[in-house]
């Protein structure tokens, strides 16, 4: 897996959001690194659950940050969210069942969906706060 490249491309202009995001993809990278290093399962999978924890708590605080901007939005955006959600939990239930179905390639395409979600969806939501400033 790639190192984790947070760059000028996935700034928000939200110092709190923009750390959030670094941190997210510094803990894929990780966990890849742990998966290469085949290290065990366990350690794997609590990795990978402290990485949901951490998507969950910044997706609330996003979704917070949005509602308020009164972001037209917000409601599709927290329907991608949860689709994340259900992504990785839905991925976590199957780790337990057997080694390597936490692999390399399904940390990339979280990564890649994650930084399209970055890049498109939290960058219209960045443009809109922008224009707009927070509701009074």
């Amino acid at each position: 897996m790639q190192p984790s490249i947070f760059d000028d491309s996935l700034r928000t202009g939200f110092e709190v959001i923009d750390e959030q995001h670094r941190m997210f993809l510094d803990m894929l990278s990780e966990l890849g690194e742990q998966i290469q290093a085949g290290h065990h399962r366990q350690g794997v999978l609590n990795a990978f659950q402290g990485m949901q924890a951490y998507a969950d708590g910044h997706f609330t605080d996003e979704e917070a940050t949005m509602a308020g901007y009164d972001y037209p939005d917000l409601a599709d955006h927290r329907r991608q969210h949860d689709t994340f959600r259900r992504m990785t939990r839905d991925l976590g239930k199957r780790t337990g069942e057997g080694p390597g179905l936490l692999s390399l390639e399904t940390l990339e395409y979280l990564g890649t969906w994650f930084v399209g979600h970055i890049r498109n969806d939290d960058q219209r939501f960045a443009a809109f706060a922008r224009e707009h400033g927070p509701r009074a």
